[in-house]
């Protein structure tokens, strides 16, 4: 038995640091990448030497894993803050800025404001308390209702438009029709109380230089675990049928992918991946010939609207040293169920579309673009729905008692990339635990 031997499938950024954690501690670690880069959903576009993120925007300012990793890859002097503030066009033709840390929304008015404090005492200063980036806590009355239960009257539409739908959209990508209550709180955590910051050649620029200190093989896709008298011993490649052994293989891509992994065996692992829903992302950016405003990276459209594509990025206004022409760059970002509509449209429908809604944000900017294209995304980010949060307790746990085999997902902490590396530390105490044999 090839004992000292990890396989780890996925080079995202999960993937990546459990590698580098095992390397560290003296494993023979090989990465197996399907594709021809590293970073799974943390993706950029380079143009003329300008870059924009097209995948993960932003690391939160209480990434503690993120932190040591860049350390690790030598970018610690490569943090920037994000300053500007969010642009809302509302319905009535209007304009209002907003930073993430006021202490009063206009848009909201006097009730809705109260209400928003009131959420913060009843759910933070007495609420009950569970990990930020790992679900390890079983909490029903927060599992099994959805945010909007909160606010069942007309009156309460300014919160559930500019706070419950918005928190929704900029975090996963969904209406908040598709998540708990649990995962609302998660997410607002993250986008109310700490601060968004960048690397200065972007987000993506982690995972890049993780991925040249380790043992990388890309172009190699796996097409199945390799289980042998109740445990897993090794992964069969695609192309040649051939198989590899290993002490344990970590499982580190997007559930998706790693249902189509898992042997008879472990049907019921893969019952469980089939069950999280994903939807593409197709995205569009816009390259323009000028700078928009500085102060204004993040623009969003009334959600009363209902526009296909919610809100759009500035990459330049985001981190202006990524764009060193001093030009903007625009990605259009849309999210579940909407973005189904577009996984089939050929790409100038979806810009056409893109520009329709983004002229409601950015009047004029139409004319501005200086070259488009569509990058699109196989997965965005996983929902979840009542109930998503027990069932992945009770995943979590009978996995526990499998043998040669351990699972990384940004799922299990909350479709935040610190959750992805918490769970590769869970998962890199386990192989340790056990000796590079569990």
């Amino acid at each position: 038995m090839a004992s000292g031997k990890v396989i780890i499938i996925g080079a995202g950024i999960g993937g990546l640091a459990a590698g580098y954690w095992l390397c560290q501690r003296g494993y023979e670690v090989k990465i197996l990448e399907g594709s021809d880069r590293p970073g799974g959903r943390m993706v950029f576009l380079e143009r003329k030497g300008d870059r924009v993120d097209v995948g993960a925007q932003f690391y939160h300012s209480n990434y503690r894993y993120a932190f040591e990793l860049a350390d690790a890859a030598n970018l610690s002097h490569s943090w920037r803050p994000i300053k500007g503030k969010t642009q809302f066009s509302l319905r009535d033709g209007s304009t209002q800025l907003f930073g993430h840390r006021d202490p009063w929304m206009k848009m909201l008015g006097v009730r809705g404001n109260l209400q928003l404090y009131c959420f913060l005492i009843k759910y933070f200063l007495l609420g009950k308390r569970f990990p930020m980036y790992r679900i390890a806590r079983d909490i029903p009355e927060y599992d099994n209702v959805m945010p909007l239960d909160l606010y069942p009257n007309r009156k309460d539409q300014p919160i559930r438009d500019y706070i419950v739908t918005v928190v929704s959209q900029g975090e996963n990508t969904g209406m908040p029709e598709w998540i708990n209550l649990y995962h609302y709180l998660h997410q607002f955590r993250m986008t109310m109380l700490t601060d968004f910051l960048s690397l200065t050649r972007g987000v993506s620029s982690l995972t890049e230089e993780l991925a040249r200190q380790l043992p990388v093989q890309y172009e190699s896709p796996v097409r199945q675990l390799v289980a042998e008298k109740g445990r897993i011993v090794g992964v069969q490649m695609e192309k040649q049928g051939t198989i590899k052994k290993a002490g344990h293989v970590i499982v580190a891509v997007a559930p998706p992918s790693a249902s189509r992994l898992m042997p008879e065996e472990l049907e019921e692992q893969k019952e469980f991946f089939d069950s999280i829903v994903y939807a593409p992302l197709p995205m569009p950016v816009f390259y323009l010939d000028r700078p928009l405003r500085k102060d204004v990276w993040n623009y969003f459209n009334d959600p009363g609207l209902k526009k296909t594509f919610w809100f759009a990025i500035d990459a330049w206004a985001k981190v202006p040293e990524m764009v060193p022409s001093g030009k903007s760059i625009l990605t259009g970002w849309s999210g579940h169920p909407l973005s189904l509509n577009l996984i089939d449209q050929p790409d100038d429908e979806i810009l056409k579309k893109a520009q329709e809604d983004i002229e409601v944000m950015v009047p004029g900017f139409s004319k501005w673009v200086e070259e488009a294209t569509v990058f699109r995304h196989p997965y965005a980010t996983a929902r979840y729905p009542v109930g998503s949060h027990r069932r992945i307790l009770d995943f979590k746990k009978k996995a526990e008692q499998l043998k040669g085999v351990s699972f990384v997902s940004d799922v299990f902490g909350g479709s935040a990339m610190e959750g992805a590396m918490a769970s590769a530390a869970e998962a890199v105490s386990r192989v340790c635990q056990w000796g590079g044999t569990a």
